[in-house]
Protein backbone atom coordinates (compact mmCIF):
# COMPACT_ATOMS: atom_id res chain seq x y z
CA UNK A 1 0.00 0.00 0.00
CA UNK A 2 2.83 2.38 0.85
CA UNK A 3 4.56 1.63 -2.45
CA UNK A 4 1.33 2.29 -4.34
CA UNK A 5 0.81 5.59 -2.49
CA UNK A 6 4.37 6.68 -3.23
CA UNK A 7 3.92 5.91 -6.92
CA UNK A 8 0.68 7.94 -7.02
CA UNK A 9 2.34 10.88 -5.31
CA UNK A 10 5.27 10.73 -7.73
CA UNK A 11 2.90 10.75 -10.70
CA UNK A 12 0.95 13.70 -9.27
CA UNK A 13 4.15 15.72 -8.67
CA UNK A 14 5.35 14.99 -12.20
CA UNK A 15 2.03 16.12 -13.64
CA UNK A 16 2.08 19.29 -11.55
CA UNK A 17 5.58 20.17 -12.71
CA UNK A 18 4.60 19.59 -16.33
CA UNK A 19 1.58 21.88 -16.02
CA UNK A 20 3.75 24.56 -14.37
CA UNK A 21 6.31 24.40 -17.18
CA UNK A 22 3.63 24.60 -19.85
CA UNK A 23 2.03 27.59 -18.11
CA UNK A 24 5.35 29.38 -17.85
CA UNK A 25 6.06 28.85 -21.55
CA UNK A 26 2.59 30.07 -22.45
CA UNK A 27 3.03 33.19 -20.31
CA UNK A 28 6.28 34.03 -22.03
CA UNK A 29 4.74 33.79 -25.49
CA UNK A 30 1.82 36.02 -24.50
CA UNK A 31 4.04 38.72 -23.06
CA UNK A 32 6.10 38.95 -26.22
CA UNK A 33 3.05 39.87 -28.28
CA UNK A 34 1.40 42.23 -25.82
CA UNK A 35 1.12 45.97 -26.30
CA UNK A 36 0.59 45.88 -30.07
CA UNK A 37 -1.32 49.16 -29.98
CA UNK A 38 -0.17 50.58 -33.29
CA UNK A 39 -1.30 49.79 -36.80
CA UNK A 40 2.30 50.42 -37.82
CA UNK A 41 3.93 47.09 -36.98
CA UNK A 42 6.72 46.28 -39.45
CA UNK A 43 7.48 42.61 -39.92
CA UNK A 44 11.08 41.42 -40.06
CA UNK A 45 12.20 38.40 -42.00
CA UNK A 46 15.67 36.82 -41.93
CA UNK A 47 16.32 38.40 -45.31
CA UNK A 48 15.30 41.83 -44.01
CA UNK A 49 17.50 41.40 -40.94
CA UNK A 50 20.61 40.62 -42.93
CA UNK A 51 19.94 43.54 -45.24
CA UNK A 52 19.74 45.87 -42.24
CA UNK A 53 23.08 44.63 -40.94
CA UNK A 54 24.72 45.33 -44.29
CA UNK A 55 23.18 48.80 -44.73
CA UNK A 56 24.64 51.76 -42.90
CA UNK A 57 21.40 53.73 -43.30
CA UNK A 58 18.97 51.21 -41.82
CA UNK A 59 18.46 50.80 -38.07
CA UNK A 60 18.99 47.31 -36.71
CA UNK A 61 16.25 45.62 -34.67
CA UNK A 62 17.86 43.81 -31.78
CA UNK A 63 14.82 42.03 -30.41
CA UNK A 64 15.10 43.81 -27.04
CA UNK A 65 12.58 42.30 -24.64
CA UNK A 66 9.51 44.47 -24.17
CA UNK A 67 8.46 46.03 -21.98
CA UNK A 68 11.88 47.16 -20.84
CA UNK A 69 10.95 46.93 -17.16
CA UNK A 70 8.79 44.48 -15.18
CA UNK A 71 7.08 47.28 -13.28
CA UNK A 72 6.25 50.72 -14.75
CA UNK A 73 9.02 53.26 -14.14
CA UNK A 74 8.85 57.05 -14.40
CA UNK A 75 11.87 58.95 -15.73
CA UNK A 76 12.16 62.72 -15.64
CA UNK A 77 13.35 64.51 -18.76
CA UNK A 78 14.16 68.18 -19.36
CA UNK A 79 13.16 69.08 -22.89
CA UNK A 80 12.51 72.35 -24.69
CA UNK A 81 9.68 72.40 -27.22
CA UNK A 82 8.78 75.83 -28.68
CA UNK A 83 5.19 76.86 -27.92
CA UNK A 84 4.50 77.33 -31.64
CA UNK A 85 4.58 73.54 -32.03
CA UNK A 86 1.33 73.26 -30.12
CA UNK A 87 2.02 70.90 -27.19
CA UNK A 88 2.91 71.74 -23.62
CA UNK A 89 3.37 68.06 -22.72
CA UNK A 90 4.87 65.54 -25.12
CA UNK A 91 2.77 62.80 -23.46
CA UNK A 92 -0.11 64.19 -25.53
CA UNK A 93 1.58 63.00 -28.73
CA UNK A 94 0.71 59.73 -30.44
CA UNK A 95 4.33 58.65 -30.52
CA UNK A 96 5.13 59.01 -26.84
CA UNK A 97 1.86 57.37 -25.83
CA UNK A 98 2.75 54.44 -28.10
CA UNK A 99 6.31 54.38 -26.76
CA UNK A 100 5.13 54.21 -23.15
CA UNK A 101 2.85 51.26 -23.95
CA UNK A 102 5.70 49.43 -25.66
CA UNK A 103 8.45 50.06 -23.10
CA UNK A 104 6.67 50.44 -19.77
CA UNK A 105 8.55 53.72 -19.23
CA UNK A 106 6.59 56.86 -18.42
CA UNK A 107 8.28 60.21 -19.02
CA UNK A 108 7.61 63.15 -16.73
CA UNK A 109 8.43 66.02 -19.06
CA UNK A 110 10.01 69.16 -17.65
CA UNK A 111 9.24 71.66 -20.39
CA UNK A 112 10.10 75.30 -19.73
CA UNK A 113 7.84 78.16 -20.76
CA UNK A 114 9.09 79.76 -23.96
CA UNK A 115 11.45 82.59 -23.17
CA UNK A 116 12.67 80.96 -19.95
CA UNK A 117 14.39 77.94 -21.51
CA UNK A 118 17.96 79.16 -20.98
CA UNK A 119 17.34 80.06 -17.36
CA UNK A 120 15.55 76.76 -16.80
CA UNK A 121 18.44 74.84 -18.36
CA UNK A 122 21.00 76.60 -16.18
CA UNK A 123 18.98 75.88 -13.04
CA UNK A 124 19.18 72.14 -13.73
CA UNK A 125 22.79 72.10 -12.60
CA UNK A 126 22.06 73.97 -9.38
CA UNK A 127 19.39 71.49 -8.36
CA UNK A 128 19.84 68.65 -5.89
CA UNK A 129 17.45 66.55 -7.97
CA UNK A 130 18.50 66.61 -11.60
CA UNK A 131 16.20 64.97 -14.13
CA UNK A 132 17.30 61.59 -15.47
CA UNK A 133 17.55 62.80 -19.07
CA UNK A 134 18.56 66.25 -20.30
CA UNK A 135 18.18 67.70 -23.76
CA UNK A 136 21.20 69.63 -25.03
CA UNK A 137 21.25 71.84 -28.11
CA UNK A 138 23.48 74.49 -29.64
CA UNK A 139 23.46 77.37 -27.17
CA UNK A 140 22.08 75.20 -24.37
CA UNK A 141 24.97 73.03 -23.26
CA UNK A 142 26.99 72.56 -20.09
CA UNK A 143 29.06 75.74 -19.98
CA UNK A 144 32.46 74.10 -19.63
CA UNK A 145 31.76 71.34 -22.12
CA UNK A 146 30.78 67.66 -21.87
CA UNK A 147 34.19 66.39 -20.70
CA UNK A 148 34.03 68.73 -17.70
CA UNK A 149 30.37 67.76 -17.13
CA UNK A 150 31.52 64.14 -16.80
CA UNK A 151 34.46 65.10 -14.58
CA UNK A 152 32.12 67.22 -12.42
CA UNK A 153 29.81 64.20 -11.98
CA UNK A 154 27.00 66.03 -13.74
CA UNK A 155 26.65 63.85 -16.86
CA UNK A 156 27.30 60.13 -17.13
CA UNK A 157 30.03 58.78 -19.38
CA UNK A 158 28.12 56.50 -21.74
CA UNK A 159 30.86 54.56 -23.54
CA UNK A 160 30.50 51.30 -21.64
CA UNK A 161 26.74 51.66 -21.12
CA UNK A 162 26.13 52.16 -24.84
CA UNK A 163 28.40 49.27 -25.78
CA UNK A 164 26.37 46.97 -23.54
CA UNK A 165 22.82 48.33 -23.67
CA UNK A 166 22.53 50.36 -26.91
CA UNK A 167 23.02 47.94 -29.83
CA UNK A 168 20.66 49.82 -32.18
CA UNK A 169 22.35 53.17 -31.66
CA UNK A 170 25.89 51.83 -31.75
CA UNK A 171 25.23 49.85 -34.94
CA UNK A 172 24.38 53.14 -36.68
CA UNK A 173 27.38 54.93 -35.17
CA UNK A 174 29.86 52.17 -35.99
CA UNK A 175 28.65 51.93 -39.60
CA UNK A 176 29.80 55.48 -40.34
CA UNK A 177 33.38 56.68 -39.69
CA UNK A 178 32.26 60.29 -39.52
CA UNK A 179 29.68 59.50 -36.84
CA UNK A 180 32.26 57.49 -34.91
CA UNK A 181 34.35 60.66 -34.70
CA UNK A 182 31.62 63.26 -34.30
CA UNK A 183 29.68 61.55 -31.48
CA UNK A 184 32.55 61.51 -28.98
CA UNK A 185 34.65 64.30 -27.50
CA UNK A 186 38.34 64.87 -28.21
CA UNK A 187 38.99 63.03 -24.93
CA UNK A 188 37.07 60.02 -26.22
CA UNK A 189 33.98 60.42 -24.04
CA UNK A 190 30.56 59.41 -25.32
CA UNK A 191 28.43 61.82 -23.36
CA UNK A 192 24.99 61.81 -25.04
CA UNK A 193 22.65 60.18 -27.53
CA UNK A 194 22.73 62.29 -30.68
CA UNK A 195 19.75 62.76 -32.97
CA UNK A 196 20.75 61.14 -36.26
CA UNK A 197 19.56 61.59 -39.84
CA UNK A 198 18.94 58.56 -42.01
CA UNK A 199 20.91 59.10 -45.25
CA UNK A 200 21.76 62.62 -44.06
CA UNK A 201 19.76 65.80 -44.03
CA UNK A 202 19.86 67.90 -47.17
CA UNK A 203 19.83 71.70 -47.16
CA UNK A 204 16.60 72.84 -45.56
CA UNK A 205 16.51 76.62 -45.74
CA UNK A 206 17.15 79.53 -48.03
CA UNK A 207 15.76 82.86 -49.21
CA UNK A 208 12.01 83.33 -48.83
CA UNK A 209 9.81 86.25 -49.83
CA UNK A 210 6.25 87.43 -49.28
CA UNK A 211 4.20 86.33 -52.28
CA UNK A 212 1.30 88.55 -51.23
CA UNK A 213 3.63 91.56 -51.37
CA UNK A 214 4.87 90.50 -54.81
CA UNK A 215 1.28 90.32 -56.01
CA UNK A 216 0.63 93.85 -54.79
CA UNK A 217 3.64 95.31 -56.62
CA UNK A 218 2.96 93.04 -59.64
CA UNK A 219 6.42 91.47 -59.67
CA UNK A 220 7.77 87.91 -59.90
CA UNK A 221 9.96 86.01 -57.46
CA UNK A 222 13.44 87.53 -57.94
CA UNK A 223 16.23 85.49 -59.55
CA UNK A 224 19.17 87.85 -60.08
CA UNK A 225 20.65 90.44 -57.75
CA UNK A 226 19.17 93.16 -59.98
CA UNK A 227 15.75 91.50 -59.61
CA UNK A 228 16.17 91.48 -55.85
CA UNK A 229 17.14 95.14 -55.78
CA UNK A 230 14.09 96.14 -57.80
CA UNK A 231 11.70 94.01 -55.72
CA UNK A 232 13.05 95.22 -52.38
CA UNK A 233 12.89 98.83 -53.60
CA UNK A 234 9.26 98.32 -54.61
CA UNK A 235 8.46 96.86 -51.19
CA UNK A 236 10.05 99.93 -49.58
CA UNK A 237 8.56 102.63 -51.77
CA UNK A 238 5.16 101.21 -52.71
CA UNK A 239 4.24 99.19 -49.60
CA UNK A 240 6.25 101.11 -46.98
CA UNK A 241 7.82 97.89 -45.66
CA UNK A 242 10.16 98.76 -42.80
CA UNK A 243 12.69 95.97 -43.50
CA UNK A 244 12.46 94.79 -47.13
CA UNK A 245 15.20 92.17 -46.46
CA UNK A 246 15.88 90.88 -42.96
CA UNK A 247 19.57 90.09 -42.86
CA UNK A 248 21.46 88.04 -40.27
CA UNK A 249 24.99 88.72 -39.09
CA UNK A 250 25.20 85.81 -36.67
CA UNK A 251 26.45 83.02 -38.92
CA UNK A 252 30.11 82.41 -39.55
CA UNK A 253 30.36 78.92 -40.99
CA UNK A 254 30.57 80.00 -44.62
CA UNK A 255 27.43 78.31 -45.86
CA UNK A 256 24.53 79.83 -43.91
CA UNK A 257 23.28 83.27 -42.95
CA UNK A 258 24.18 85.81 -45.60
CA UNK A 259 26.08 83.18 -47.62
CA UNK A 260 22.84 82.67 -49.51
CA UNK A 261 23.70 86.01 -51.12
CA UNK A 262 27.46 85.51 -51.13
CA UNK A 263 27.08 82.30 -53.15
CA UNK A 264 26.20 84.25 -56.28
CA UNK A 265 29.68 85.79 -56.13
CA UNK A 266 31.28 82.35 -55.88
CA UNK A 267 32.44 82.79 -52.30
CA UNK A 268 31.51 82.06 -48.69
CA UNK A 269 31.98 83.96 -45.45
CA UNK A 270 34.94 81.85 -44.42
CA UNK A 271 36.93 78.99 -45.95
CA UNK A 272 35.73 77.10 -49.03
CA UNK A 273 37.33 74.49 -51.26
CA UNK A 274 37.27 75.11 -55.02
CA UNK A 275 38.80 72.53 -57.36
CA UNK A 276 40.90 71.17 -54.51
CA UNK A 277 42.18 74.62 -53.48
CA UNK A 278 41.30 76.12 -50.10
CA UNK A 279 40.16 79.73 -50.39
CA UNK A 280 39.17 82.31 -47.80
CA UNK A 281 36.06 84.19 -48.89
CA UNK A 282 36.93 87.69 -47.64
CA UNK A 283 40.25 87.53 -49.55
CA UNK A 284 38.61 86.81 -52.90
CA UNK A 285 37.70 89.45 -55.50
CA UNK A 286 34.00 88.61 -55.33
CA UNK A 287 33.82 89.63 -51.70
CA UNK A 288 34.48 93.29 -52.50
CA UNK A 289 31.73 93.22 -55.14
CA UNK A 290 29.38 91.70 -52.58
CA UNK A 291 30.21 94.37 -49.99
CA UNK A 292 29.74 97.17 -52.52
CA UNK A 293 26.29 95.80 -53.38
CA UNK A 294 25.30 95.45 -49.72
CA UNK A 295 26.56 98.95 -48.96
CA UNK A 296 24.27 100.28 -51.69
CA UNK A 297 21.28 98.25 -50.48
CA UNK A 298 21.88 99.40 -46.92
CA UNK A 299 22.13 103.07 -47.94
CA UNK A 300 18.80 102.73 -49.76
CA UNK A 301 17.15 101.19 -46.70
CA UNK A 302 16.58 97.85 -48.44
CA UNK A 303 18.14 95.70 -45.70
CA UNK A 304 17.67 95.80 -41.94
CA UNK A 305 19.29 98.97 -40.61
CA UNK A 306 19.84 97.23 -37.26
CA UNK A 307 21.21 93.95 -38.63
CA UNK A 308 24.50 94.29 -36.74
CA UNK A 309 22.84 94.43 -33.33
CA UNK A 310 20.05 91.84 -33.67
CA UNK A 311 22.41 88.83 -33.49
CA UNK A 312 20.31 87.04 -36.07
CA UNK A 313 17.17 86.93 -33.91
CA UNK A 314 14.00 87.15 -35.98
CA UNK A 315 11.57 88.88 -33.65
CA UNK A 316 7.89 87.95 -33.87
CA UNK A 317 6.86 91.60 -34.00
CA UNK A 318 8.77 92.02 -37.27
CA UNK A 319 7.59 88.96 -39.16
CA UNK A 320 4.01 88.89 -37.84
CA UNK A 321 3.21 92.55 -38.46
CA UNK A 322 4.22 92.99 -42.10
CA UNK A 323 7.53 94.71 -41.28
CA UNK A 324 9.65 92.22 -43.28
CA UNK A 325 9.44 91.48 -46.99
CA UNK A 326 12.06 88.73 -47.35
CA UNK A 327 14.03 86.55 -44.94
CA UNK A 328 16.15 83.38 -44.83
CA UNK A 329 14.20 80.68 -42.93
CA UNK A 330 13.50 76.91 -43.14
CA UNK A 331 11.16 75.73 -45.85
CA UNK A 332 8.56 74.53 -43.33
CA UNK A 333 7.91 78.18 -42.49
CA UNK A 334 6.73 78.80 -46.04
CA UNK A 335 3.11 78.92 -47.10
CA UNK A 336 0.07 80.54 -45.59
CA UNK A 337 -0.25 78.52 -42.36
CA UNK A 338 2.87 78.61 -40.18
CA UNK A 339 3.18 82.32 -39.43
CA UNK A 340 -0.60 82.93 -39.42
CA UNK A 341 -0.85 80.21 -36.76
CA UNK A 342 1.68 82.20 -34.72
CA UNK A 343 -0.36 85.38 -34.95
CA UNK A 344 0.40 87.04 -38.29
CA UNK A 345 -1.96 90.00 -38.52
CA UNK A 346 -2.35 89.98 -42.32
CA UNK A 347 -4.91 87.37 -43.48
CA UNK A 348 -3.21 87.31 -46.90
CA UNK A 349 0.19 86.36 -45.44
CA UNK A 350 1.97 83.94 -47.81
CA UNK A 351 5.69 83.20 -47.70
CA UNK A 352 7.30 81.40 -50.67
CA UNK A 353 10.78 80.12 -51.43
CA UNK A 354 13.14 81.93 -53.80
CA UNK A 355 16.27 80.61 -55.53
CA UNK A 356 19.70 81.64 -54.27
CA UNK A 357 20.35 84.84 -56.27
CA UNK A 358 22.88 85.00 -59.11
CA UNK A 359 24.50 87.85 -61.03
CA UNK A 360 23.09 86.77 -64.38
CA UNK A 361 20.09 84.60 -65.06
CA UNK A 362 21.12 81.05 -65.89
CA UNK A 363 24.23 81.02 -63.68
CA UNK A 364 24.68 78.17 -61.21
CA UNK A 365 25.75 78.64 -57.59
CA UNK A 366 27.96 76.14 -55.78
CA UNK A 367 27.42 77.04 -52.12
CA UNK A 368 24.41 76.22 -49.95
CA UNK A 369 23.56 74.91 -46.49
CA UNK A 370 25.55 71.88 -45.48
CA UNK A 371 24.17 68.33 -45.52
CA UNK A 372 24.13 66.93 -42.00
CA UNK A 373 24.35 63.48 -40.43
CA UNK A 374 23.27 64.73 -36.99
CA UNK A 375 20.81 67.20 -35.55
CA UNK A 376 22.20 69.75 -33.11
CA UNK A 377 20.06 68.14 -30.40
CA UNK A 378 21.28 65.39 -28.06
CA UNK A 379 20.13 63.68 -24.86
CA UNK A 380 22.54 63.37 -21.92
CA UNK A 381 22.04 61.26 -18.80
CA UNK A 382 22.31 62.74 -15.34
CA UNK A 383 25.04 61.26 -13.16
CA UNK A 384 22.39 61.20 -10.41
CA UNK A 385 19.93 58.93 -12.24
CA UNK A 386 18.97 55.77 -10.38
CA UNK A 387 18.16 54.05 -13.68
CA UNK A 388 21.20 54.39 -15.98
CA UNK A 389 20.72 51.07 -17.78
CA UNK A 390 17.00 51.67 -18.29
CA UNK A 391 17.62 55.20 -19.61
CA UNK A 392 20.06 53.81 -22.16
CA UNK A 393 17.74 50.96 -23.17
CA UNK A 394 14.78 53.34 -23.51
CA UNK A 395 16.72 55.72 -25.69
CA UNK A 396 18.29 52.93 -27.74
CA UNK A 397 14.93 51.33 -28.50
CA UNK A 398 13.99 54.46 -30.41
CA UNK A 399 16.80 53.84 -32.90
CA UNK A 400 15.40 50.42 -33.83
CA UNK A 401 13.31 49.85 -36.94
CA UNK A 402 9.86 49.69 -35.33
CA UNK A 403 10.18 52.77 -33.13
CA UNK A 404 11.92 54.74 -35.91
CA UNK A 405 8.99 54.19 -38.25
CA UNK A 406 6.47 55.30 -35.63
CA UNK A 407 8.56 58.33 -34.62
CA UNK A 408 8.79 59.42 -38.25
CA UNK A 409 5.32 58.56 -39.53
CA UNK A 410 3.02 57.99 -36.58
CA UNK A 411 0.56 55.21 -35.81
CA UNK A 412 -2.35 56.07 -38.12
CA UNK A 413 -2.07 54.40 -41.50
CA UNK A 414 -3.95 56.32 -44.16
CA UNK A 415 -3.94 59.45 -42.00
CA UNK A 416 -0.52 60.29 -40.54
CA UNK A 417 1.20 58.17 -43.19
CA UNK A 418 0.64 56.25 -46.38
CA UNK A 419 2.64 53.43 -47.95
CA UNK A 420 3.51 53.96 -51.61
CA UNK A 421 3.43 51.23 -54.25
CA UNK A 422 7.19 50.79 -53.95
CA UNK A 423 6.91 50.28 -50.18
CA UNK A 424 8.20 53.69 -49.14
CA UNK A 425 6.46 55.71 -46.44
CA UNK A 426 5.10 59.19 -46.93
CA UNK A 427 3.30 61.62 -44.64
CA UNK A 428 -0.48 61.56 -44.92
CA UNK A 429 -2.85 64.51 -45.05
CA UNK A 430 -3.07 64.56 -41.24
CA UNK A 431 0.44 66.05 -41.43
CA UNK A 432 0.54 67.84 -44.78
CA UNK A 433 -3.00 69.26 -44.91
CA UNK A 434 -4.27 68.97 -41.37
CA UNK A 435 -8.09 69.15 -41.12
CA UNK A 436 -7.83 70.93 -37.74
CA UNK A 437 -5.77 73.71 -39.32
CA UNK A 438 -2.56 72.67 -37.55
CA UNK A 439 0.69 73.76 -39.14
CA UNK A 440 2.99 71.04 -40.42
CA UNK A 441 5.24 71.40 -37.37
CA UNK A 442 2.26 71.22 -35.01
CA UNK A 443 0.89 68.13 -36.76
CA UNK A 444 4.32 66.49 -36.73
CA UNK A 445 4.61 67.14 -33.00
CA UNK A 446 1.17 65.75 -32.21
CA UNK A 447 1.00 62.72 -34.49
CA UNK A 448 4.68 61.75 -34.97
CA UNK A 449 7.63 63.63 -33.46
CA UNK A 450 8.95 67.02 -34.49
CA UNK A 451 12.48 65.60 -34.40
CA UNK A 452 12.70 61.82 -34.59
CA UNK A 453 15.75 60.33 -32.82
CA UNK A 454 16.63 58.60 -36.12
CA UNK A 455 14.99 60.86 -38.64
CA UNK A 456 14.04 59.93 -42.17
CA UNK A 457 14.45 63.41 -43.59
CA UNK A 458 12.87 62.38 -46.88
CA UNK A 459 9.54 62.77 -45.05
CA UNK A 460 10.28 66.48 -44.72
CA UNK A 461 11.81 66.98 -48.16
CA UNK A 462 8.91 65.19 -49.79
CA UNK A 463 6.42 67.46 -48.06
CA UNK A 464 8.39 70.58 -48.97
CA UNK A 465 8.30 69.69 -52.65
CA UNK A 466 4.53 70.13 -52.46
CA UNK A 467 4.77 73.67 -51.03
Amino acid sequence: MNKTLKRCLALLLTAALLVTCLAACGGKDNSSTSGESSSLQPEESKEDSSAQEESSSEPAETGTGLPLTEEPVTLKMWFYLPAANGLSDYNDSDYYQWLEEKTGVHIEWIMPVEGTEQESFNLIFASDEMPDLIMNQSGREYASGPDVAIADNVYLRLNELCDEYAPNYMALINANPRLQKDTITDDGNRWAFNYLYKDGRLANQGPTIRQDFLDKVKMDVPVTFDDWHDVLKAFKEQLNIEIPLFYSSSSNDGTTGDSEFLAGFGIGREFIVEDGTVKYGPMEDGYKDYLDMMKQWYSEGLIDQSFSTRNGVLEDDLILNDKIGAVIVPATYCGDKYYPSRGATNPEFNLVGAPIPVQKEGEVTHLRNKDLLMNTMSIALSAQTKHPELCVKWRDYQFGEEASLVANYGTREGESYTIEADGTYKWGTLITDNPEGLTQNQARTKYTTLNAPYEDYSRVMGAWSDI
